[in-house]
């Protein structure tokens, strides 16, 4: 019996030519998208937005996020377009930047986007966000990470209350 293999097909707001790839931002594409969206420059919004339209959205969407929580959101798309309108919609960009590192774990694992390398990036401030949900007087509260998402943290040990 022949094993199917998935193509991965990326998630970006302009149709892709044939043999052309996605973008996937990293740390210096968001540096430079931030330099772009931060200037008083139309011409970089624009520019910018032309990079965002071409950029695959699930593998980016950690930059993305970082760039929402930056303040970006509204520079980030032209709504007049239907790649902006397509980006807005498809990761809910205007909630996106007012995210906590918790729930924007929980969105990319809703979407099928959480991967270990953006758990990580996030694992700390997702501790520190449950710690303060659970923190009690009277017990102490130990938690553990859940069998299905083992394969995401670094820490896989009990956390206790501090």
């Amino acid at each position: 019996m022949e094993e199917v293999i998935e193509k991965y097909v990326p998630v970006v707001a302009t149709p892709l030519k044939d043999g052309e790839a996605a973008t996937i931002l990293d740390e210096e594409r968001y540096q430079t998208l931030k330099r772009m969206f931060g200037s008083n420059d139309e011409a970089d919004h624009k520019m910018g937005q032309l990079i965002l339209n071409g950029s695959d959205l699930g593998k980016s969407i950690y930059w993305i996020w970082q760039l929402g929580r930056d303040g970006f959101c509204y520079k980030m798309v032209n709504l007049r377009t239907k790649a902006g309108r397509f980006i807005k919609g498809r990761i809910d960009l205007y909630h996106l930047g007012g995210m906590s590192p918790l729930s924007f774990a929980e969105f990319c694992n809703r979407q099928g986007w959480l991967t270990p390398d953006i758990y990580h990036r996030l694992e700390d401030k997702v501790i520190d966000s449950v710690h303060n949900q659970f923190k009690n007087t009277f017990y102490n509260v130990a938690f553990q990470i859940k069998e299905e998402y083992h394969h995401l943290p670094i820490n896989k040990l009990t956390i206790t209350q501090r």
